[in-house]
């Protein structure tokens, strides 16, 4: 059985999107979409892991500035595609517990940042790993679109949402250690942001295939989307 958790040397929050419960009694596809925090170093384990697992392919959510302070790996490495897909918002901070989810939407409302991302996982031809710093806040808005698209349950992207707080808990102590004025909202990856957002994700588009369209998907790229990453479908 494939493993959901990609153990690199360098990341905390690794992991596939396949396995989850989906539509029609199916489940999500392993090896389609893998979501990360910045991998900013591979050994020649971590590069046989990725291989071995089908990535062809990166897409680093990040700004500019962070990658230039910090390049992601797969941009140095041999053997891989790498994208560089910004949202606007770049690292932006919130400001408050409340401020999360209003984040995630306009995120979510980024048309152009998402349109280019879509198409790059609809037409690399294997794995895809998606990634911004922690791989929790952009990937974490764009790991539940994509599961989304593929009918899993909102419960179970909730699940996928918030377990990387669990992943990622020894930095973020270690982080609020250093700098104790740091919020308490810092590094969480609480269900209701989460939920929120979906919550008002529903309202303003009613369902992922018209948000799809929104963004300037073809009705033929969405399905090739659904095919290649989770289910062959139809998506409306």
């Amino acid at each position: 059985m494939p493993s959901r958790r990609i153990l690199l040397s360098g990341t905390l929050n690794t992991r596939d999107l396949g396995g989850y419960p989906a539509e029609e009694g199916r489940v999500t596809r392993f090896g389609r979409v893998i979501r990360s925090d910045a991998p900013l170093m591979f050994t020649a384990d971590d590069i046989t892991l990725l291989k071995q697992a089908g990535v062809t392919a990166a897409i680093d959510f990040r700004s500019k500035k962070e990658i230039m302070k910090k390049p992601s790996a797969f941009a140095q490495t041999p053997g891989f595609h790498y994208f560089h897909c910004p949202f606007v918002i770049g690292n932006q901070d919130p400001g408050s517990k409340a401020g999360v989810p209003p984040l995630y939407a306009r995120i979510i409302a980024d048309f152009p940042a998402m349109r280019q991302i879509f198409k790059i996982i609809t037409r690399e031809k294997g794995a895809v790993l998606i990634h911004c710093a922690a791989g929790k806040d952009r990937t974490g808005v764009v790991s539940a679109l994509l599961l989304l698209a593929a009918g899993v349950p909102v419960s179970d992207i909730l699940a996928d949402y918030q377990i990387s707080y669990t992943y990622l808990r020894t930095r973020i102590i270690e982080q609020l250690k250093r700098d104790p004025q740091l919020p308490a909202y810092f590094g969480r990856s609480d269900m209701e942001y989460m939920e929120m957002t979906l919550d008002q994700f529903f309202k303003t588009f009613g369902d992922i295939g018209k948000y799809l369209t929104t963004i300037g998907l073809t009705g033929e790229e969405k399905q090739l989307l659904k095919q290649k990453l989770f289910l062959p479908s139809t998506m409306g």
